[in-house]
């Protein structure tokens, strides 16, 4: 009665609850129900451990992932100046091989917990440890499908640990990421850059455009969105573009979407000023694009849209423009694509 239904089917439940439950509670009570459950919820709860687990057990991940680790593994930290037990109790679970998700930011506050009672500062192993742990995860054998990045401190603090991430001894780690979240400040000119040259299979790319302040406002600079736009134009098949907080160097950033026309599916803009954006050619480019998205957008216009208007779509079966201010032509469109689509 246990096993009535499938691995695959339970396995497909319990990733719902996942998803739904951001205390994970109902998942953790379906790891106590018996054997067989526990074996398949257990590697739906430890698939994206940095993103839920950071505020509740920030010190135990670490000391769990430090459980699952091999006497070799040991051995190289150990090596490295970084002290840990030789002899510990294996855990039921190699929780390490269910990783499938990545919160960077995640991973590298659970080491400022990690021996600080705690305290979110930077012990005197972080600094070693934080590559290890990296090269350690990079020589597993599992593969990485998701990675999150982002910092809340814009003052270039860490930079370090961020550079840590585009190291070629990690590259195997990231090189087959499919999907990405970009809302990260890191000074160092060479991040965006190598991050590019490593990460070139994305197929869906969120990008949250970071501002600076300067005499004219908040404003993206210029080296970021050239890096950006040459993220989005290295990858392979892109399919889902999100860009949030787009308001300056558009002529840099659309030709590189207009790289992906053949692949992308879905592009979304969210929290965006089109004011110094000239003209919308580069979407309507995307010959397979299916789902056309602006939520809370300012400034978008008839002119702007002209190129829409004429665009020839045949696979489009979305367009909203949400919360958005538009002229009154980008409105008679959209009732047009509504009934037609009807």
């Amino acid at each position: 009665m246990t096993e009535l239904f499938s691995p695959e089917i339970l396995s497909e439940i319990f990733e719902f609850l996942y998803v739904s439950d951001h205390h994970q509670s109902n998942l953790f009570n379906c790891v106590l129900v018996n054997r067989y459950w526990c074996r398949t919820a257990i590697p739906v709860l430890w698939s994206d451990p940095f993103r839920f687990f950071v505020y509740e057990m920030p010190d135990g991940l670490i000391t769990i992932y430090i459980a699952c680790l091999t006497k070799r593994e040991r051995r190289n930290l150990k090596k490295q100046g970084i002290e840990v037990p030789m002899k510990v109790k294996s855990p039921s679970f190699d929780y390490i091989s269910f990783l499938k998700n990545l919160n960077y930011y995640g991973l590298i506050s659970s080491l400022f917990h990690f021996g600080s009672n705690g305290i979110y500062k930077k012990n005197d192993s972080f600094g070693i440890m934080l590559p290890a742990l990296l090269e350690i995860l990079a020589n597993r054998d599992f593969i990485l499908q998701s990675l999150e990045l982002e910092n809340y401190d814009r003052r270039g603090d860490w930079d370090n640990e961020y550079m840590h991430l585009v190291n070629p001894n990690v590259h195997s780690l990231v090189k087959p990421v499919k999907k990405m979240y970009l809302d990260c400040k890191v000074l160092n000119a060479k991040f965006l850059p190598l991050l590019s040259g490593q990460c070139q299979s994305i197929r869906h790319l969120h990008i949250y455009l970071q501002f600076q302040n300067s005499k004219k406002g908040s404003i993206i600079c210029e080296r970021d969105a050239t890096d950006y736009a040459d993220l989005i134009e290295r990858q392979e098949s892109l399919e889902v573009l999100i860009i949030t907080n787009f308001v300056r160097y558009f002529k840099k950033i659309f030709p590189s979407i207009k790289k992906q026309a053949k692949s992308l599916r879905v592009i979304e803009f969210i929290n965006s000023d089109f004011k110094e954006c000239e003209s919308l050619e580069g979407l309507a480019n995307c010959e397979n694009l299916q789902s056309l998205i602006f939520r809370k957008c300012d400034n978008l216009t008839d002119e702007k849209f002209r190129a829409l208007f004429n665009a020839k779509l045949p696979k489009l079966q979305e367009v909203s423009l949400e919360h958005s201010k538009k002229d009154e032509g980008i409105e008679i469109w959209l009732q047009s694509f509504i009934q037609e689509s009807n």
